[in-house]
C-alpha cells in the first residue's frame, strides 16, 4: 500500500470524558495504522497551560526572551512553539494543511466542538448510563464503548477491539 501524500490529510477526533482511555486507544490506533503503511499524525488538545520545551535549553531561551514563534530543527525532526491569540479560538482547518501535509490522517484527541468527524468513547465505569453526549452531532461517525448501546444511529465497536476500530478508520475515513 502506498499512502496518498498529495492531498490534505483526513481528520478524526476522539472525544470522551477524562479517564475513558482516549490516549491509550489513540496510541494503539496510531501504531496499527502506521504499521499498515499510513502516515499518521496527531494533535492533542489540553485545557491546561503547558511548557513543551525544556527549561534552560536554547530554544526555550529564545521563546522566553520574547520570540513569538521558534522552531527547533535537527536532521530528522522539527518542533515548533508559538504563542496563539486564544480569543480567536484554534482554527484546526488552517493548521492541518500548513503543518500536517503529507500525512494520510490526523488523529485529534479532544476538540469536541470542531466540525470534523468524531468517534465518541464511553466506559460504564466513567459513564454509568452509557449515554453518548454527541449522539445528535452530525459529525459523530462511530461510538466505541465497553457495552452495547441500544438505539444508536451510528455504528458501534467495542472500545477494546483496536483492530476493528483501525479497520473502520481505514475504510470510512482514510479511504472513504
Amino acid at each position: 500500500m502506498t499512502p496518498k501524500n498529495d492531498k490534505i490529510p483526513k481528520v478524526v477526533s476522539f472525544i470522551a470524558k477524562s479517564g475513558t482511555g482516549k490516549t491509550t486507544l489513540i496510541v494503539k490506533i496510531i501504531k496499527i495504522l502506521s504499521e499498515r503503511g499510513y502516515k499518521v499524525s496527531s494533535i492533542k488538545h489540553t485545557d491546561h497551560d503547558f511548557e513543551a520545551d525544556i527549561s534552560g535549553k536554547d530554544s526555550w531561551r529564545h521563546k522566553n526572551a520574547g520570540a513569538f514563534s521558534t522552531m527547533l530543527i535537527s536532521n530528522g525532526k522539527a518542533a515548533f512553539f508559538s504563542d496563539i491569540d486564544s480569543s480567536l479560538g484554534i482554527e484546526i482547518g488552517g493548521i492541518i494543511p500548513k503543518y500536517f501535509n503529507g500525512s494520510d490522517i490526523v488523529i485529534i484527541e479532544g476538540f469536541k466542538d470542531l466540525n470534523v468527524k468524531k468517534i465518541e468513547l464511553l466506559r460504564k465505569e466513567i459513564n454509568p448510563d452509557l449515554k453518548p453526549r454527541f449522539k445528535n452531532d452530525r459529525n459523530l461517525i462511530l461510538v466505541c464503548a465497553d457495552e452495547f448501546i441500544k438505539d444508536l444511529k451510528v455504528p458501534q465497536i467495542n472500545i477494546s477491539d483496536f483492530e476493528k476500530i483501525a479497520d473502520f478508520i481505514e475504510n470510512n475515513i482514510i479511504n472513504g
